[in-house]
């Protein structure tokens, strides 16, 4: 019975540290978007979340480590949406990604905005891994182009890999725009499907190729 007790007070206190390091990261969240990484303090987040410093370090380490769990959280987030593409053709896949990915931004658009800031700089979205959310960005844009060639839609005379890169280009510098405050999230989506369309429009048929400038000059 002793044993038994002890198991059970284990468990609770283990519910507990886990209850309150979701507190502690809504909270440094919230931080995060309202201030940007560089202005939020471990003072003020263990100020609003009721904590001392040091429980923080204990559960988490420095403002860094916490930072560093809330871009992983991101990333699995980011990688739900990229990661079930729409292959039924080249305009559909690319406006039900975009659509997709600003959903998911808009439900907290000040801490994406902040995270990818601060997330680039610190580069905890590693780049140059092949199991990073970049590549994997990249070879889903691949398998769409190659889709397309074979669906009809594209002629096959651009390479699918120098496709792939103009697509996620396009992507990523209005993402850079829009992370800025230079555009907002309609303007980001157009953005996006304009420069994709272009790029589409370099390797598809005579009769793709309408389609998409029309949608082109439906969004200009």
């Amino acid at each position: 019975m002793e044993q038994l007790n002890i198991a059970r007070g284990n468990k609770k206190r283990q519910e507990n540290k886990e209850l309150r390091k979701v507190d502690i990261l809504k909270h440094a969240r919230n931080l995060i978007a309202s201030k940007g990484f560089d202005a939020f303090t471990l003072s003020e987040l263990a100020t609003v979340a009721g904590v001392s410093i040091p429980t923080i370090h204990n559960l988490f380490g420095k403002k860094h480590d916490i930072f560093k769990v809330l871009v992983e959280e991101m990333v699995i987030r980011i990688e739900k949406v990229i990661l079930q593409p729409d292959m039924t053709n080249p305009i559909e896949a690319a406006i039900a990604f975009i659509d997709n990915l600003l959903e998911l931004f808009k439900k907290d658009e000040a801490f994406y905005r902040a995270a990818f800031v601060a997330g680039e700089r610190s580069n905890l979205f590693e780049h140059k891994q092949p199991t990073g959310i970049f590549s994997q960005s990249l070879k889903i844009a691949e398998q769409l182009c190659i889709s397309a060639k074979e669906k009809g839609f594209l002629n096959g005379l651009v390479d699918s890999k120098w496709l792939a890169k103009q697509l996620f280009g396009c992507q990523r510098l209005a993402r850079q725009d829009w992370v800025n405050g230079y555009i907002d999230l309609q303007q980001y989506k157009n953005q996006v499907l304009i420069g994709m369309f272009i790029t589409f429009s370099a390797d598809a048929t005579d009769e793709y190729k309408v389609e998409l400038l029309n949608k082109i000059d439906s969004l200009t």
